[in-house]
């Protein structure tokens, strides 16, 4: 395939969902705030529960290594919380981009029909 008739279709496809003013997105700053929280409760969770591992292996008391292995537990859910926030929200995006353009191609493809219809 010639890579400038595949820029051409891109170029195209923008320019009609523009004129189409079809929302693309829904609010850019909660998907973005939401993206956020995901990747930082990964990260802050994460090294907390790394911390709270390694503290829990320097302490002479059961009880004290107790508390800090379920904090580091918790800290592991919270980091799956996380990535869950995340992916979800880089799957909305990708799935509704996939959406508009399953409709635009379907769309189309109907009026090639049509057009050869009328022309038969």
């Amino acid at each position: 395939m010639n890579t400038t008739n595949s820029d051409d279709r891109i170029h195209q496809f923008k320019g009609e969902i523009a004129e189409l003013q079809v929302k693309t997105s829904g609010k850019a700053s909660a998907e973005k705030a939401t993206s956020t929280i995901g990747v930082v409760l990964m990260v802050f969770a994460i090294l907390i529960a790394i911390g709270s591992y390694v503290q829990a292996g320097s302490e002479n008391s059961a009880l004290d290594q107790n508390e800090l292995i379920i904090l580091a537990l918790a800290c592991v859910t919270m980091a799956i919380v996380g990535a869950a926030l995340w992916i979800r929200t880089a799957l909305i995006k990708f799935w509704r981009f996939w959406m508009l353009r399953s409709l635009y191609e379907g769309q189309a493809h109907l009026d090639e029909i049509v057009k050869a219809i009328k022309e038969a």
